[in-house]
């Protein structure tokens, strides 16, 4: 999904914009068509966005067309005037409008006469088409084109950060919904968790931690490949998938086969990794089963924390029929649990460091600040500060510890 795909999340602007009127989703849109108009010496201008499924053309603000834009219909690439510009990429004069031309009603309702329409571009990636009308017949110029045209490049820039912005408040927005700071867990075991997004743009890392209603616990740590809002949905939707299969199976590993004949099937193209443990108080026995992802650490008070021995099975969207398996592990009373996702261990090493010893070197500095967390937050902290320190977070982070009480 490409930033400007947050249009399917966030409206860019659900209504017309009439002279004088401000486009208050997106200020300056509806002063900067006025411009156009005025410049153009066009009776109407008006912008048009290609939506997420990149086949259709959504109208987005126009001025010159009173407040009739809810009439207006989407219009498909390759068809009718505006669908022509999209399609092709170049500008289009129209001097004949009429129904065989023009799938808008509502230019044919206003006497629209004549067009002239561009794409609005970023770069390489076509954001939508801005196209000037007149009540007159007019024979659009070349300066009258390269005109139009740099509007639309001025038009473009705008949108550019405007649906960045809205992609990325969009997707931090569901991810902090979907991963609470205050964990809830079950007399006789105490969990924390943290949550670190990415200095630049934000992943699909998620974590969680439920009951199940014949009293067990199960705790999740997954990580969408890739980054942007469809990371975040795609994370969202096999978070609550989990769910749904583990009210159901009992063991972890039919629970990640489900998952991944749910992605392979309805997210095509997705990938993520996934690790899933479910136990039973008093939460020293636990059943574990890895779609990739890395492998727990278990903590024995006094002592730095252990790799536990849990075979990684293949990520999740490769192949729905993946053999997958389940794991039993022993946290003893009063030890640690710990799951993270790649960003805490992963981060560009020195220029004289391999990356394997980067991570190893890495997972043992977990591992120490692990060392008798009987405090889970403060484990945390200590993981985040120990680990990662004052490095930039060029990936997202999330990192779980659950303390198993003592006898």
């Amino acid at each position: 999904m490409s930033p400007y795909d947050a249009l399917a999340v966030v409206p860019v602007i659900a209504h017309a914009v009439a002279p004088g009127d401000s486009a208050e989703t997106y200020p300056g849109l509806s002063s900067l068509l006025d411009r156009v108009r005025s410049t153009m010496r066009a009776d109407t201008a008006t912008v048009l966005v290609l939506d997420r499924t990149r086949t259709l053309l959504e109208p987005a603000a126009t001025v010159g067309l009173d407040r009739t834009l809810r009439r207006a219909r989407r219009v498909p690439l390759g068809e009718g005037f505006a669908g022509r510009v999209a399609q092709t990429r170049q500008p289009v004069s129209l001097t004949h409008v009429d129904r065989s031309t023009v799938l808008n009603p509502v230019l044919l309702d206003h006497g629209v006469r004549s067009l002239l329409g561009v794409p609005v571009m970023d770069g390489s990636e076509l954001l939508g088409v801005l196209h000037v009308g007149f009540l007159q017949r007019h024979d659009a110029t070349d300066a009258e084109t390269r005109a139009l045209t740099e509007f639309a490049a001025e038009l473009g820039a705008v949108l550019h950060d405007r649906f960045v912005d809205a992609a990325h408040t969009a997707a931090l927005t569901l991810q902090r919904s979907l991963l609470p700071t205050a964990v809830s867990a079950p007399s006789g075991i105490s969990i924390a968790a943290r949550y670190v997004p990415a200095d630049g743009e934000l992943g699909g890392d998620w974590y969680d931690v439920f009951t199940l209603p014949d009293g067990r616990l199960g705790v999740v740590m997954g990580d969408v490949v890739g980054h942007g809002l469809d990371a975040a949905i795609v994370m969202g939707r096999l978070r609550s998938a989990l769910r749904a299969y583990a009210l159901d199976h009992d063991d972890p590993a039919e629970v990640l086969s489900r998952l991944d004949r749910k992605i392979c099937h309805f997210e095509a193209g997705a990938l993520a990794t996934v690790s899933f443990g479910v136990s039973a108080a008093p939460f020293t026995t636990w059943r574990f089963s890895s779609a990739g992802h890395y492998p727990p650490l278990v903590g024995t008070p006094g002592e730095p924390a252990t790799v536990a021995d849990v075979p990684s099975d293949r990520l999740l969207g490769v192949s729905p029929d993946a053999a997958r398996r389940s794991t039993v592990l022993t946290v003893p009373p009063g030890g640690s649990l710990c799951l993270y996702t790649d960003g805490l261990v992963e981060r560009r090493p020195a220029a004289d460091a391999l990356f394997t010893d980067a991570v190893a070197d890495n997972t043992a500095r977990l591992a120490t600040a692990l060392m008798d967390a009987g405090d889970p937050e403060m484990a945390c902290i200590r993981a985040l500060s120990d680990v990662v320190g004052d490095h930039i977070a060029e990936d997202d982070i999330a990192v779980l510890v659950a303390h198993v009480d003592a006898v």
